[in-house]
Formats: C-alpha cells, sequence, structure tokens
C-alpha cells in the first residue's frame, strides 16, 4: 500500500465519522410528539373529573407533569390554535376569526412552530386538525394548515365525515350548522372507520417511517383529533364504557344569569340554553364517551412510540385547544368567558426532566407552549414570543409561574385571569362597553356572584383593569411588555 492509498483511506475514514458523529447527534435531538384533543377542557381523570374514563391519560400524567391551571387564549378553535403555533395573543397578532385561508396569510409575520422546528433539521408531519378546520365538513380537508410547516401532511377522514351518516344523529334545535348545534350519535363502528381512528393509523405509520434511525433526524409529529367536537358521533365501545348512572348535571342557581351580561352568550338561542334534560343527560354521555375514545386513541399512539423504542428521547404534549361547557350557567357550547370554556389539559412529558407524576397549580397558557418545545429542543425562535418556557416547572414543580394570564373571546370579550381573580370585560370598536364580569374564585370556584362594581372590591377591580388595559396598550403600540 502506497502512502497516497494511506492518506485517502484516512481521509474517508475522517468523513465518515463527521458524518456518523453528525447524524448521531441529530438522533440525540428530542423528538417531539404533539396531541391535539379538539373542544376538550380540563375533564380528564387526572383532574379529578369523577366521571371521566381516561386510563391513558391519566398514566400519561404519572409520566411527567399535569399544569392543572392551564387556559387557552381564545375560546374559539381557530384564533387559539393559532395563538399556540404563533407563541402570541390573539389581539397581538391579530388573528380572532375562523375564516377560510392558510395560517400564512393572516400570520405572514410569524414563522408558525412547526415550520420552526423543520427548518432546524427536523422531519415534520401533521395527522388531522392542528389549525382550524370546520367539524365535520372540513374533516379531509387542510383547514387554515401552514404547509410550509409540514414534510408530510396527512388529511385523514372517515365514517363520521359524511352527511349521510352525521345528518341521522339525535339533535335538538334546527339552527345552525352539525358542527355547532348538538348533535350525537353512538353508531355500531369499529374505531378505525372513524376519522380519528384512521388518523391513528396514519401517525403510528408515520412514527415508524420518521423513526432518527431511518432518516438521521428527530421528529416532530402533531396528531389533531377532531373529538369531541361536535357532532359527537363516538364508536358505541366508547359510549358503553360511561355509565349514565354516574353522570351529574350541574346545578344551576335560580336567577343566575342576572348578573351576567348578555353578550358573554355567543349562542344566544335555546338550542344551547337550559336544554331539556333528556337531551342534556345524553350530550354530556356522548361528550364524555368521547372523551374515552381521545383517550384509547392518545394511548395507543403513545404505546407506538415505546414499541418502537422512540419514548427515551420523545417529549410528549397533550392538551385541548378550548372547553366545553356541559350546562353550567345554563350552557351547552363552548364561546363563553367563564372558565369551563377556558381551561384545558396540558400534560407534558420530557423523559430527560426530573419531575414524574406531578401537578403545578400556577398558571400558564398555550400561548407558553411554543417557547416551551423551543427551549427543550434547544431551538431560537425567530420573532419575539409572548408566552414564557415551561422548562423549569418539568425540573421543579414549585417553580415560579404567572401571576396572570390573559385570554380572549367573540365577541371582543378580554380576560386577565390571575390565581384568585378572573375579570373580563367587553369592548366595541376598541371602547369599553360597561359590561364586564369579576369572580373570586377562591370562595366562588363556580362563578355564581359578579362583583363587578361592588364597593369593597373597587380596589381589586381597579388593579385588573389596569393590568389588561397596559397589555392591551401594548399589544396595539406593536409592543411587549
Amino acid at each position: 500500500m502506497n502512502k497516497r492509498t494511506v492518506i485517502i483511506r484516512l481521509w474517508i475514514a475522517v468523513i465518515f465519522c463527521g458524518t456518523a458523529s453528525a447524524r448521531a447527534s441529530q438522533e440525540k435531538r428530542p423528538n417531539i410528539l404533539f396531541i391535539i384533543a379538539d373542544d376538550l377542557g380540563a375533564r380528564l381523570g387526572c383532574y379529578d373529573d369523577a366521571l371521566a374514563v381516561t386510563p391513558n391519560l391519566d398514566r400519561l400524567a404519572l409520566q411527567g407533569v399535569v399544569f392543572r391551571n392551564a387556559y387557552c387564549q381564545y375560546h374559539t378553535c381557530g384564533p387559539s390554535r393559532a395563538s399556540m403555533m404563533s407563541g402570541k395573543y390573539p389581539f397581538e397578532s391579530g388573528y380572532t376569526h375562523n375564516k377560510d385561508g392558510t395560517y400564512g396569510q393572516y400570520m405572514p409575520d410569524f414563522t408558525s412552530l412547526p415550520r420552526l422546528f423543520r427548518e432546524n433539521g427536523y422531519r415534520t408531519a401533521r395527522v388531522g386538525k392542528v389549525y382550524h378546520m370546520g367539524i365535520p365538513k372540513g374533516i379531509g380537508g387542510a383547514g387554515t394548515d401552514d404547509p410550509a410547516g409540514w414534510d408530510v401532511a396527512i388529511n385523514n377522514t372517515g365514517w363520521d365525515a359524511f352527511e349521510k351518516n352525521w345528518s341521522k344523529a339525535t339533535h335538538w334545535g334546527e339552527r345552525d350548522s352539525a358542527g355547532v348545534r348538538i348533535r350525537y350519535s353512538a353508531p355500531e363502528i369499529e374505531d378505525r372507520e372513524s376519522a380519528d381512528g384512521q388518523g391513528l393509523v396514519e401517525a403510528i405509520q408515520l412514527l415508524e417511517k420518521h423513526h432518527p434511525q431511518k432518516t438521521g433526524q428527530p421528529f416532530f409529529l402533531a396528531y389533531g383529533m377532531f373529538r369531541p367536537h361536535p357532532p359527537m358521533i363516538v364508536p358505541r365501545r366508547h359510549w358503553d364504557a360511561v355509565n349514565p348512572a354516574e353522570i351529574i348535571l350541574p346545578m344551576v342557581p335560580e336567577n343566575d344569569r342576572d348578573d351576567i351580561p348578555k353578550v358573554n352568550w355567543h349562542r344566544h338561542g335555546p338550542e344551547y340554553n337550559f336544554i331539556p334534560e333528556e337531551h342534556a343527560r345524553n350530550y354530556t354521555h356522548a361528550y364524555y364517551a368521547a372523551i374515552h375514545f381521545v383517550d384509547h386513541l392518545a394511548g395507543q399512539l403513545i404505546q407506538a412510540l415505546e414499541t418502537q423504542g422512540l419514548a427515551d428521547n420523545t417529549i410528549i404534549v397533550f392538551t385541548g385547544d378550548q372547553g366545553f361547557m356541559l350546562g353550567e350557567h345554563g350552557h351547552w357550547h363552548k364561546s363563553s368567558m367563564f372558565e369551563e370554556a377556558q381551561r384545558v389539559p396540558l400534560i407534558i412529558v420530557d423523559p430527560r426532566a426530573k419531575e414524574k407524576g406531578a401537578q403545578v397549580s400556577g398558571l400558564v397558557g398555550l400561548i407558553d407552549l411554543y417557547p416551551t418545545l423551543c427551549d427543550l429542543a434547544g431551538i431560537v425562535p425567530k420573532h419575539l414570543l409572548s408566552g414564557i418556557s415551561l422548562k423549569p416547572q418539568l425540573y421543579d414543580v414549585s417553580a415560579k409561574t404567572k401571576q396572570c394570564e390573559f385570554i380572549m373571546g367573540s365577541p371582543n370579550g378580554y380576560t386577565i385571569r390571575t390565581p384568585k381573580y378572573a375579570y373580563t370585560e367587553w369592548r366595541k370598536a376598541g371602547k369599553k362597553t360597561g359590561d364586564a364580569m369579576l369572580y373570586d374564585l377562591e370562595n366562588d370556584p363556580r362563578e355564581f356572584t359578579n362583583l363587578i362594581n361592588l364597593p369593597e372590591y373597587q380596589e381589586v377591580q381597579r388593579e385588573l383593569e389596569r393590568q389588561l388595559d397596559a397589555r392591551l396598550e401594548a399589544a396595539a403600540r406593536g409592543c411587549d411588555q
């Protein structure tokens, strides 16, 4: 062997080792599994909901951290999801609607979370509803997706997407679309026949296809479920998993609504307010059956993650985009400024983190997911984010969280939530209308007594007004506090 041959072989070895090292380094970066359910409030077993049958999500909670007081930033799908994926409040971005169009069309200045990960070497994929799409007619389409965010985007469909199937479901009321009115059924179909079941099949296949050992890249996989968004069409076996004898409808005091501004009820019709008890019980049953379905789907996907040996290097996020009211204050829908419509489940598992099976009681928001995932993955955002990283709480649940969180809702409602109080006001053309609510959540967690303008709460009210005004004024100026 001559000297030249030895040198060439040495260079090949150096290049090969360097490539292998870089590939190994890429594979060691944490994968992201992002699971989001539609219209799912904080109604899981790990949130002390006695009716919820959620063994898989309860098990997931024991592997990571449960954020007990997590809030959406808007109580409607489109703005909530856009806020989550941009890391900006809706009153900062101006995205406060469910109109057709892509994320990039309405949010050109804010690089979406999956797009940022894709630009930083991640293999990204979406299955189902991650951005807004109309349910059920939008199932099978891309909705208001951000195509630049994904290497692969799968628009799964199934039995419940077709009008001939969901139009036969039991319903109350005649107005509005199928995705809004009270409609439910429990057909004798297999899980995989439903749109969410088909999505699970696709997501599991993507886990295998995008395994870092095959691609040399970490993955960001987002699986968006359509349930429990109405119409609540759930395979029969999940309906049977919920015991109707355990359903207790919310107590609504007489004259409860006397001190609640009418503008709070975005859906005013009788279809959504004080519905007949038979429908109330069945709709509650359907919602919790859908939660059981969501739990099963999430559990199957997480099991596949573990089977493929990916769990030790995968960060898992499970959440919902906003809550849903099941008769609280007599209301049967989302889109109100009450806790049940704003509070969502949030479970984060980082296998590298110290805390396991722990709970954080401090205030957090879906706005915090963008900075959290960037922090955990070591990725630098391209624009200024409005949330904070929750990484400290994953290593120490006693770490301090926010002193307040901000939530917006239609039409033009604004809430500032503190550990003790919830203050809401409505505005028109930027000016206060005089409609407002103030609740002491420590002493009145069900929000039965509106304290607005009571003399003994004037100081509290003024301070919360001041904080909310300052935040909205900063957003109007295009700057952050």
